[in-house]
């Protein structure tokens, strides 16, 4: 009775049983004068008794794990639930643990929690049926006492592991948790949920929530709040907008829940916060790269629709130039009409030349770059700006006067530098001034913007200026940004500044910006100056209409420019056959070839494109002289039909001079064949 009173008093006192366990079995030995005694934790998962504890003769190392499907009583219990008593070791089967001769009976009781299994405490004698009746029972008494010590040791080792793991994920976890007071001050918060908005979790100890909310969002929070401790609702998930240390503005996914007691009385407010600020970025960038897409794939759309536009205006503009010329040829010399024809003449070239602008928007190829007079450029520009853009605006000009030669694309630079007029028109809606200034300029390293990659030496500079409203600092820190505009949704994509810096990057250049509120804008473009500047062209006389022999088949799908083209050879002394497409043009030749000396096939027609066409011709007659004529084809196009075998290229819209010049000209390939880039002259 003292023993058992002694064992339950250490067992009450102790959490870990195998610090007790020693020395239970010391006070047991003392007891009984057992030889041997030892205690054994079942570890169920891999089938195995590990001995906790042992007192007597030291066993090996190998005898202190045995297998839970092993031979021996320890084991028998473990598997049976039940104790076995072994009084002649020397007569059963079941040996004793350590094989130890001087062990004559063994008694193995199971330590057992109901029907639980949680290990064996094992007795041993040296004596033949040395463990009595009595003292079995006493054995059993302790080992239930043993089997109360190991399952609260195993409830305190689990309790332990679920702190541990609670504490690594509170404070490692990359979720972030607080808790609250009832009243919303912050009771603890792991080190995820104090970095989102960028405090130590010290710091925010003792602080109302909504400190810490954005300002717009507190009142619904803290209504939200109210809602969920009055009501039975298990949790609400809402996304927020927090207030970082810095002022700026984070999002967090948050789920708010209520701790309760027992009685399921609310304790403590429980909050889980996902950083979702990526996420949300991520969700504006996409949203932007949609808003991209779409506009690309209107401004492709608008490519193909210009390029259509461009051809039907320019058979229209074929017809009204080529008959306009046509008349000026049958006109004496000194006829009063020749100053009015001439002028409608200018005014269709004018057209023509618009058209050419919009062809070059349409087309997607590498650009030509050749020497150019820059200030002939701003010229041409110009020329538009000055008949397009409102009376109000005070357009004033200083250029250098052939000095001002750079390397570079005409048609790129003259988009480049209508942009920039452009958003210096949209920044006058009342009317101002628009100056615009070359002159030439040598720049040195610290001249450069630090990001740009040309180098030092001589440049042109082209400063646009305006008198208009002036943009802050904010403003002209991304005036360069593709799809950054101030104006109204439907006044302007955004990317035409974006397009000035590429075309001037592209041409080995940079753009220098400076404005202020109310003071006007000035955006100068800095180009490499050319190291060789090319003389001047002086103006050409008007070519003359060279009459001709021969026959021409005239194939176009457009009746009014077929009908010009047949009067204007007519007018030339050739003869004339034509068709409506290639399938009739090849069926006219096949009967016809001998008699006709050129084709003159335009690029773009119904049924039979024009290379099928092409091909049927050379067919028939490898030798057919072919010229191509298109008021919309590619550069790359025109050069493949050069390359197969075409004379020439004419491009629409076209006078009487240039049909009849390039009838005259050697064949392509030579050094006098057009440039395939180049439209009519």
């Amino acid at each position: 009775m003292r023993l058992l009173v002694e064992v339950n008093s250490v067992v009450a006192g102790a959490a870990d049983a195998e610090a007790v366990s020693g020395h239970i079995l010391h006070r047991l030995r003392e007891t009984t004068h057992f030889a041997y005694a030892s205690i054994y934790r079942l570890n169920p998962e891999e089938r195995l008794l590990q001995c906790v504890a042992e007192n007597g003769c030291l066993r090996l190392e190998a005898n202190r794990n045995l297998s839970l499907d092993g031979p021996g009583a320890v084991p028998h219990a473990a598997r049976t639930a039940e104790a076995i008593y072994v009084p002649d070791v020397t007569r059963v089967s079941q040996q004793p643990i350590g094989g130890d001769p001087t062990i004559q009976s063994e008694y193995a009781v199971p330590l057992l929690i109901g029907p639980t299994v949680l290990g064996v405490l094992d007795i041993e004698s040296d004596q033949l049926g040395g463990i009595r009746a009595v003292t079995r029972k006493l054995v059993d008494q302790v080992a239930s006492q043993v089997a109360i010590a190991l399952e609260r040791s195993n409830l305190s080792r689990k309790l332990r592991v679920s702190e541990e793991r609670f504490r690594s994920i509170f404070e490692q976890g990359h979720i972030g948790v607080g808790v609250l007071d009832l009243g919303g001050n912050i009771v603890a918060t792991n080190p995820a949920l104090a970095q989102l908005v960028g405090y130590e979790p010290h710091e925010l100890h003792g602080r109302h929530y909504s400190q810490f909310i954005h300002p717009e969002d507190r009142e619904v929070c803290l209504e939200r709040g109210k809602q969920l401790i009055e009501s039975p609702a298990a949790a609400l998930t809402e996304e927020r907008r927090l207030r970082h240390k810095s002022g700026e503005v984070v999002w967090g996914m948050a789920t708010v829940s209520l701790i309760r007691d027992h009685a399921g009385k609310p304790l403590h407010v429980l909050v889980l916060v996902h950083d979702s600020t990526q996420r949300k970025k991520v969700e504006a960038e996409w949203t932007q790269l949609r808003a991209q897409l779409a506009h690309f794939q209107k401004m492709e759309a608008m490519g193909t629709l210009t390029g259509g536009i461009v051809h039907d205006f320019n058979n229209l503009l074929g017809v009204i130039r080529g008959y306009i010329s046509l008349t000026r040829l049958r006109l004496r010399r000194d006829d009063p009409m020749q100053e009015p024809i001439g002028m409608i003449e200018q005014s269709a070239e004018r057209a023509a030349e618009l058209t050419r602008q919009l062809l070059q928007f349409a087309r997607r190829e590498t650009h030509k770059v050749e020497s150019l007079d820059l200030d002939e450029v701003v010229r041409r520009v110009l020329k538009i700006v000055s008949q397009t853009f409102d009376r109000r605006i005070h357009i004033e000009t200083r250029l250098t006067k052939d000095l001002s030669w750079i390397e570079g694309d005409p048609g790129q630079l003259e988009l480049a530098i209508l942009n920039m007029c452009i958003n210096a028109r949209d920044a006058m809606p009342e009317g101002g001034t628009l100056a615009l200034e070359t002159s030439v300029v040598t720049l040195t390293r610290e001249d450069l913007p630090p990001t740009a990659t040309c180098s030092p030496g001589e440049y042109v500079r082209l400063a646009i200026k305006d008198t208009g409203m002036g943009m802050d600092s904010q403003v002209l820190k991304r005036a360069f940004e593709p799809f950054f505009t101030t104006k109204e949704a439907g006044q302007g994509s955004g990317l035409g500044l974006a397009m000035v810096h590429g075309i001037v990057n592209n041409h080995g250049g940079f753009v220098r910006a400076d404005s202020s509120p109310g003071q006007g804008s000035e955006f100068s473009v800095f180009l490499p100056a050319a190291t060789l500047r090319e003389e001047r062209p002086a103006e050409t006389p008007r070519a003359i209409a060279e009459h001709g022999v021969g026959t021409v088949l005239v194939v176009d799908d457009e009746p009014f420019m077929r009908a010009f083209a047949e009067d204007a050879l007519k007018e030339l002394g050739y003869q004339v056959f034509s068709a409506e497409d290639g399938g009739r043009a090849c069926e006219i030749f096949a009967t016809r070839s001998a008699q006709i000396d050129y084709v003159l096939l335009d690029m773009i027609m119904p049924g039979l494109s024009w290379r099928e066409t092409f091909r049927k011709l050379r067919s028939i007659n490898p030798k057919t002289k072919v010229i191509l004529s298109s008021g919309y084809a590619g550069g790359t196009e025109v050069r493949e039909a050069l390359e197969v075998g075409a004379e020439a290229f004419l491009g629409k819209p076209y006078p009487v001079e240039a049909l009849a010049n390039i009838l005259k000209k050697p064949r392509a390939g030579s050094k006098d064949s057009p440039d395939p880039n180049a439209s009519a002259p």
